[in-house]
């Protein structure tokens, strides 16, 4: 492994069930969905991987990234960050779902920070993933991991323990408040965390990205 850069990974192995088709490749704006983070991603200095499954990678090969697919298919968005820290050639991951459309390079660059004092600063080795909350909720599909978690997320992969919250209570986590990320970052959590399962929420994202651009 090396500590140079970290690895940004879509989390795009999902079956978008309730949407009814791709959410990945749904355009908010003048790109897709995937493409923005990707985007922020790469802005903020992570080497992008996209985390697919075996019969939805071949999407995919046009985003010119590597693509890594799920060693336990069907198993849900665990499966995607395990097949990404199996395979990731830095210490610390930085995992984003594909349906979130409004995240910005801020926020990744925020998060990276953070992992990259986890790794070598007087934190090291204190805590095994960095995960924000918004509303009082943890947001475990925007968030960073460590490679030393690989360990308990195969063992919850390999019994049927797929509750994401389950294998969070076997890691040293940072969790990082509402306020504090708003400091930081200046964001506002409601928005960047903002995800689109349904079609009603892909009509939101489009009113929202309408709304952005009136107001520039």
């Amino acid at each position: 492994m090396t500590d140079a850069k970290l690895t940004g990974v879509v989390l795009a192995g999902g079956e978008s069930r309730r949407m009814g088709q791709n959410k990945a490749l749904l355009a908010v704006g003048g790109e897709k969905a995937i493409e923005a983070i990707i985007g922020a991603m790469s802005e903020a200095g992570l080497d992008v991987t996209v985390a697919a499954n075996g019969q939805n990678a071949s999407a995919y090969h046009m985003l010119g990234r590597e693509i890594v697919c799920d060693r336990y298919p069907g198993q849900g968005p665990l499966s995607g960050i395990h097949a990404a820290l199996h395979a990731a050639r830095t210490p610390w991951i930085i995992v984003a779902a594909c349906d979130m459309p409004f995240v910005t390079p801020g926020l990744f660059r925020f998060l990276k920070k953070i992992a990259e004092d986890a790794e070598t600063g007087p934190a090291a080795g204190g805590f095994q993933a960095v995960i924000p909350m918004e509303g009082g909720r943890v947001q475990p599909l925007l968030a960073a991991y460590h490679a030393s978690a690989l360990p308990a997320l195969e063992d919850s992969l390999a019994t049927g323990r797929l509750r994401m919250t389950e294998w969070l209570e076997r890691l040293r986590v940072r969790y990082i408040p509402e306020d504090v990320l708003a400091k930081e970052t200046g964001l506002e959590a409601g928005h960047v965390f903002f995800n689109m399962n349904r079609p009603e929420d892909y009509r939101a994202a489009l009113a929202k990205r309408r709304e952005e651009e009136a107001g520039r």
